[in-house]
């Protein structure tokens, strides 16, 4: 019996260092790519703790790597926000890494009150600004959480997804973006895109706006149902999509005519990319709580600029109009 926990803690580990090598090598072919698009350069900031548990800056230990790059005022980018992480640790007494991050204090399952939970995690993070409002910011992230050694049923998840938040509707940019995730669900299971799509919906959803963040895409949480490498093969194809899901999008819009009326309604929109960081995001909240994040990295991904304006409707019949229509009532692209 000893032998075959022994073997199994050895294949999870195994398997660990396949999952942090996928998202790593998605960091860095993203990373490539943005800077040869845009022909500027990311700055890399790496973080390590410190004894009481504080970030500080410095080199990565033996278990946190914990990366930051960023790109402000490039060429094409007015800002991108990335992020890499493969750490262990603990989490304090009456915490649970659970569904989204959201905030349990009771998830006998996973903890008990009195003892601090043992947990890996690792995952890549991007949040990209175009200078161009017809160009919209994208994200994309996906990670995967361990309890544990990972070998006791359900400690062990995949989560993330991509999605797009346009300043300006083009229809062909939303198809696009959607077609070719959901070719990358179908080649696994066709029941993926339209439960991972309406996830997306729901998840980047401003509730006091009774609107969404943007156009959608594909979200998942939580994701534990299949063996961990039919799940690794789908999660790494969904790696790979990101770039032929996006920059075709920012090539075509990027050196489009606009004014400044146009950079205006951008910076409005972006303000509700602010509101979801700070008011709807479960993981962004969790992480902070648990000292998983660092806030820099939180402000990292915020966008350059941003306003706000009371009661801010547009002009009916406009472009905006029409984009606030859809985020209050999400369409099926395909």
């Amino acid at each position: 019996m000893l032998q075959v926990m022994d073997t199994s803690v050895q294949q999870q580990q195994s398997i660990r260092e396949t999952i942090k090598e996928v998202f790593r090598q998605m960091f860095d072919n993203v990373c490539q790519t943005i800077e040869q698009l845009d022909g500027g350069k990311l700055i890399e900031q790496s973080w390590n703790r410190d004894k009481k548990g504080i970030w500080i800056a410095g080199e990565s230990s033996e278990d946190t790597i914990y990366i930051d790059r960023a790109l402000h005022n490039g060429n094409v980018f007015e800002k991108v926000g990335i992020n890499y992480v493969a750490m262990e640790g603990k989490l304090p007494p009456g915490m649970t890494l659970h569904k989204s991050g959201a905030l349990a204090t009771k998830e006998t399952d996973h903890i008990s009150d009195n003892k601090s939970t043992p947990f890996f995690a690792t995952g890549s993070s991007f949040v990209i600004h175009p200078y161009n409002p017809m160009a919209p910011t994208a994200h994309v992230n996906y990670r995967y959480f361990q309890i544990g050694d990972g070998t006791e049923p359900g400690y062990w998840w995949f989560g993330g997804g991509a999605d797009l938040t346009p300043a300006y509707l083009f229809e062909e940019d939303a198809v696009h973006f959607h077609r070719v995730h959901k070719e990358v669900c179908d080649k696994h299971d066709p029941s993926y895109y339209p439960l991972f799509k309406k996830g997306c919906d729901e998840y980047f959803h401003l509730s006091h706006r009774g609107e969404s963040r943007g156009i959608g895409g594909i979200f998942f949480d939580h994701l534990n149902d299949r063996t961990v490498e039919e799940l690794l093969s789908f999660v790494t194809d969904c790696t790979k999509a990101f770039l032929p899901a996006y920059i075709p999008i920012v090539e075509r819009r990027k050196d489009m005519v606009f004014t400044e009326e146009n950079k205006y309604w951008q910076h409005l929109v972006r303000g509700r990319y602010v509101e979801f960081i700070l008011t709807s995001d479960r993981g962004t909240r969790f992480g902070l709580a648990s000292g998983m994040v660092n806030a820099q990295s939180v402000f990292n991904c915020m966008p350059p600029a941003v306003c706000w304006k009371y009661d801010d409707q547009p002009a009916s019949d406009s472009n905006e109009a029409m984009l606030r229509e859809v985020l209050k009532n999400p369409r099926e692209w395909l």
